[in-house]
């Protein structure tokens, strides 16, 4: 679960930004919406929030505070095994202003994990790793796991102690470029990888844009029925128009052919697969077929799209299309709903750049109050999103402490503030603060799209 998360000197923030999933104490309304902490050794009292919406005009940098989240996930999951020695960071620093090119940016997470409370903070410039620390809560009281720092020649490591060891080897495995958590990870380092785990496993973060997971609701749909069912059942009272989803069955000819056209992330790997299974199999005996069948059950597998069903006039039943002739509304509505449902039942985090595209406002509503909903089994799974949805300011729906705002200053940097720094009142309505611009959040457009202002 993640606590606060924290970002400076990244794209357009300058100046450290911090965002908490933390609860206010000022009420106990809505409780489904929190989860107690009161497990975890020092939280006891301690309440966090399940979802957390940011509010901001176009532009304000409330999809950096999503970037810079993937960033610092992506960095730890993969720098060790995708970045060569001597090659760029990555990190993209605030470069309005000369003296923050040069500066390192900073990323700080705290959260939940294994039931301990965890801290993990990494600075880096666009050459190296500048510092990087790991701090644990066990029994409340702070244990640092490992500190690395750049003092300008060499880095100094903190001593290897009884709860974290790291040796001379894994230390020179750890080039100046990457993070070692990434590194202790990928030579089973227990701590390391406990990190690592999470980053891996339960942050839902490299699913942000679209075309990244439009193929995800349609892989679970495709292995396993009870989630086919399941968002059958949302599909019906979605009002999508559909009546059944059923499963295209792909031959190895339909294999080719779509591995050889999609888009997917991982085409050329299928791609070149394809090809290769074309050339045997056209001059295969039946025999022959029986050594490529689970390659191409895998490929159907991976390939496979479902169909949506729909009805009518005089119960006319047709299964339109998936990709070319369903609306991206809809592909959008059902990508969501999986990974939504994926999160809750492993306890994951799930954060979505402008989560209602494509979809109507009530539509957006409606996976929020999914999200939301009380479940046979209590979980902890979080999300975290960027809209500009005035319906979702409904306090029947959202507390007050769920949502915040970015703004930029006259300097072109970004602030990230809460709605409870206005105190605003229980019974007020959030949606005409909002509109009328008492919280901020919103585009300054005086004259209007004037041409000569």
């Amino acid at each position: 679960m993640l606590i606060e998360f924290k970002v400076t000197n990244y794209r357009s923030i300058r100046a450290e930004q911090t965002l908490s999933m933390v609860a206010s104490n000022y009420s106990d309304e809505l409780p489904q919406n929190l989860i107690s902490c009161d497990h975890v050794p020092g939280l006891k009292g301690v309440k966090l929030v399940k979802v957390v919406a940011i509010y901001g005009a176009n532009a304000s940098g409330k999809s950096n505070i999503i970037n810079a989240f993937r960033f610092f996930a992506e960095f730890i999951r993969d720098s060790a095994t995708k970045l060569q020695p001597g090659a760029a960071t990555g990190v993209q620093p605030f470069k309005l202003d000369p003296a923050c090119l040069t500066e390192p940016s900073k990323f700080e997470m705290t959260a939940v994990i294994n039931g301990i409370r965890m801290l993990h903070g990494i600075e880096l410039t666009r050459e190296r790793v500048t510092r990087e620390y790991v701090v644990a809560y066990p029994k409340s009281k702070p244990q640092v796991w490992f500190e690395r720092e750049w003092d300008g020649g060499k880095y100094q490591w903190s001593k290897s102690t009884a709860h974290f060891k790291h040796d001379a080897a894994l230390r020179e495995k750890t080039s100046e470029n990457v993070s070692f958590v990434s590194v202790g990870a990928q030579f089973n380092h227990t701590q390391a990888k406990v990190l690592y785990d999470w980053y891996r496993a339960h942050a839902r973060i490299a699913l942000i844009e679209q075309h990244e997971s439009q193929y995800f609701s349609i892989r679970i749909m495709v292995t396993d029925e009870s989630k086919r069912l399941e968002l059958l059942k949302v599909v019906k009272s979605a009002d999508l128009g559909a009546v059944d989803i059923q499963i295209r069955k792909l031959d190895w000819r339909a294999v080719m052919e779509i591995a050889l056209k999609t888009q997917m992330h991982d085409s050329a790997r299928v791609k070149a697969e394809a090809l290769d299974w074309q050339k045997e199999i056209e001059s295969s005996t039946t025999k022959d077929l029986e050594r490529h069948r689970s390659s191409l059950e895998k490929a159907a597998q991976l390939l496979s799209t479902p169909e949506l069903v729909h009805q009518g006039a005089e119960s006319y039943k047709v299964a339109l299309d998936y990709d070319e002739e369903e609306s991206s509304g809809t592909k959008r509505f059902l990508d969501l709903m999986a990974q939504l449902s994926m999160a809750r039942e492993e306890d994951q985090m799930a954060v979505f750049d402008e989560l209602e595209t494509s979809l109507h406002p009530l539509l957006a509503k409606a996976l929020l109050e999914f999200v939301l909903s009380k479940t046979e089994i209590p979980h902890t799974a979080q999300l975290l999103f960027t809209t500009h949805n005035p319906l979702l300011l409904d306090q029947t729906l959202l507390r007050r402490d769920q949502i915040w705002f970015t703004e930029k200053d006259q300097e072109g940097a970004t602030r990230l503030y809460p709605l409870t720094d206005f105190k605003p009142r229980k019974d007020e309505s959030l949606i005409k603060g909002y509109l009328a611009g008492r919280y901020g959040g919103i585009p300054f457009i005086p004259a209007g799209l004037s041409p000569e202002s």
